[in-house]
């Protein structure tokens, strides 16, 4: 069984964690040669409860569709910014943007992508120190398909994401 690192996703909630996390991937794919693959899942929980309150005002459409292809370009514009210093490492890199319950679309990606790595940071954006790991990356912990790298690091200041 070959053991090299070929891709690897790097899953990114835009929390203060982020910036390290991407750091640390890239450090790996320095090393191993590994392509990234940037991960952004946007929260249909998130999405709901913008609808719900669209509802609650009376209003009679609530533009999903284009609410969530406004979203899924914010993101991408913003994940470019943020993975822009990768490039310079001459690191084949892909960004990804999808839609759906977190934990859910990670697994998925995995078990449909050709990746064989995953870095992800213990904890997001609740960032609840009452728990060691968050409750997205406990999910993908216990059903990864590949290795997974679960980071606790220090924060970056939130201006700079």
């Amino acid at each position: 069984m070959d053991q090299k690192i070929k891709n690897m996703v790097v899953a990114l909630d835009f929390s203060e964690y982020s910036g390290p996390i991407l750091d640390y991937a890239v450090n790996i794919a320095r090393q191993t040669q590994a392509g990234i693959t940037v991960l952004h899942i946007i929260n249909k929980k998130a999405i709901d409860s913008v609808k719900r309150q669209f509802e609650s005002d009376h209003l009679e459409y609530f533009p999903y569709a284009e609410y969530v292809a406004r979203e899924k370009k914010r993101c991408l514009s913003k994940l470019e910014a943020i993975v822009k210093d990768c490039l310079a490492h001459d690191i084949s890199l892909e960004i990804r943007v999808e839609e759906g319950i977190p934990s859910v679309e990670i697994l998925k990606f995995l078990k449909n992508g050709d990746s064989d790595f995953l870095v992800i940071g213990q904890k997001g954006k609740s960032d609840l120190p009452e728990f060691i790991f968050g409750a997205v990356a406990e999910k993908v912990f216990r059903h990864s398909p590949v290795p997974v790298l679960s980071l606790r690091l220090q924060k970056r200041e939130k201006s700079n994401w």
